[in-house]
């Protein structure tokens, strides 16, 4: 089989408890992130053809502790029937609380980048979660793992997964992994067909040269990001991918048609917003 089907989802922002939160703000009856993800799960599990996998590229919980990854873990199991789960890291989660609660290994400091084969497709996920600034960044021995990875092509090719953009739009970039250019020096001329996204909110396809970037509209809220502001909004969506050997096709499914927006905030407002 050449063909392979998944879902990309991103930023999910789980807590079981938002009040107190920094989005407790934006969490409404039937409308919070948790009843999301649920809709969205119960949405893959009414596609046509079940899903070889389902992505989740980070911000998978929202500053929260092992008992939210807990409750991460068991939104998933809860409705998700016989397909993997793939999960990355964001710069809203924590690491030792992701450990104990999702994966259940207390105190354990393993890597958080790997890669696995899926029906001959390497699957590639990379650590971007460098601090809880919102700066993303790929460091230098992930960097010289996945230039060795990729030294021995795959059977179908690559796929790469980082929370970051490695661009983030025509404004305010400053929402792309910092070094983006290096990350790109490795992967040019690999066998890489794409890498996937989340961390901006806001869906996003393009191509740098031959490789496809793609990042995922937020199940948790939307976002509108300019020069000055980022403006939260209910759009929220989720990607359907297909790839063959002719490359990965994404079809963005959206939920709800029309956009509103309950809050905007300045880049100087938000950063006094966020936890020290």
């Amino acid at each position: 089989m050449n063909k392979l089907n998944f879902v990309h989802i991103t930023d999910t922002h789980i807590l079981q408890e938002y009040k107190g939160s920094f989005l407790e703000k934006m969490v409404r009856p039937n409308s919070n992130p948790s009843d999301n993800l649920i809709k969205t799960l119960e949405n893959v599990k009414s596609l046509p053809h079940k899903p070889d996998f389902i992505l989740i590229s980070g911000d998978l919980v929202h500053e929260g502790k092992a008992s939210d990854y807990e409750y991460f873990k068991q939104i998933i199991e809860d409705h998700v029937i016989d397909i993997p789960v793939y999960t990355v890291l964001g710069n809203h989660d924590v690491t030792a609380a992701y450990w104990e609660g999702f994966a259940g290994k207390a105190n354990c400091t393993d890597q958080l980048f790997y890669e696995t084969d899926i029906n001959g497709y390497r699957l590639i996920v990379l650590d971007s979660s460098y601090d809880h600034s919102g700066v993303g960044m790929v460091d230098s021995e992930q960097l010289n793992w996945l230039a060795n990875v990729l030294k021995t092509p795959a059977e179908k090719g690559s796929l790469v997964v980082v929370h970051h953009p490695l661009e983030a739009g025509e404004v305010n970039d400053g929402h792309a992994l910092t070094n983006s250019k290096e990350l790109l020096s490795i992967i040019n001329d690999s066998d890489v067909i794409a890498v996937l996204s989340g961390h901006t909110h806001q869906n996003k396809i393009s191509n740098i040269g031959d490789i496809l970037l793609s990042t995922a509209d937020s199940i948790a809220f939307g976002g509108n990001v300019s020069n000055e502001s980022f403006q939260m909004n209910d759009r929220t969506g989720f990607s359907l991918c297909t790839v063959d050997e002719n490359g990965l096709a994404v079809q963005t499914v959206r939920f709800p048609d029309d956009i509103t927006v309950f809050l905007s905030f300045s880049f100087k407002e938000l950063q006094q917003l966020q936890p020290k």
